[in-house]
């Protein structure tokens, strides 16, 4: 025998819970009863949210590394002799400065660390590039487990290809001989190797750009 479900209110009858629970829904709104989720709907609800979770995550993750920075600037360095790079770990800390038309420009902090996105896993195993700046002082972090297998990022041009920025024989940044005058000096001596130099610990090393129409203050 069909069980019945009598209204409460206008005492009508009905042949299923389901259809006494839209009358009420229909014609008494307060006495109507939201149906309770089944353990079957609550776990397909809760591995649907999980599925949807991971997309996004998914989704987060390859619009982030697709967004993340990259040197625009090309690796061009040559290299002669790479003899004197040590077969082992370094921490090296040349010194670079660079003046155009006279004034100092700052190299900034954390280059090649939140800058640039060229990375390796250097001494302490961070992930970053192998030639950094911590501060803004000019001081070139050279960190490097093994040089002499990849021996490009020992040279001054591999730092200017992490920062993202120009520099050869021929222009710094925007600045290029066809409109000025551009020099370089390691320790106090003139150095024409440009970005093809390998750096050396403790290494002063000084790029001055004058243009034509500048003067050096």
């Amino acid at each position: 025998m069909t069980e019945e479900h009598k209204c409460k209110e206008c005492e009508k009858t009905f042949t299923s819970a389901d259809a006494l629970n839209m009358h009420n829904r229909a014609k008494h709104p307060a006495l109507y009863k939201a149906p309770k989720l089944t353990t079957a709907v609550k776990k397909k609800i809760r591995n649907w949210s999980i599925a949807v979770i991971f997309v996004a995550l998914a989704f987060w993750g390859i619009i982030a590394l697709l967004q993340q920075e990259t040197p625009s600037q090309n690796l061009n360095v040559m290299i002669k002799d790479a003899s004197h790079i040590p077969k082992g770990a370094i921490h090296w800390h040349p010194h670079l400065k660079i003046s155009i038309d006279g004034k100092e420009q700052r190299i900034p902090t954390n280059i090649g660390i939140s800058t640039g996105k060229i990375v390796d896993t250097h001494l302490s195993g961070m992930q970053m590039s192998p030639l950094h700046t911590h501060e803004n002082d000019g001081i070139i972090h050279l960190e490097n487990n093994n040089p002499s297998t990849k021996p490009e990022t020992t040279t001054l041009g591999y730092f200017f290809y992490v920062w993202d920025k120009k520099f050869s024989k021929e222009c710094i940044f925007d600045y290029c001989t066809d409109k000025g005058t551009l020099t370089m000096t390691v320790n106090g001596k003139e150095n024409t190797d440009f970005e093809n130099y390998l750096m050396r610990d403790g290494d002063e090393i000084v790029i001055t750009y004058i243009s034509n129409s500048g003067s050096a203050s």
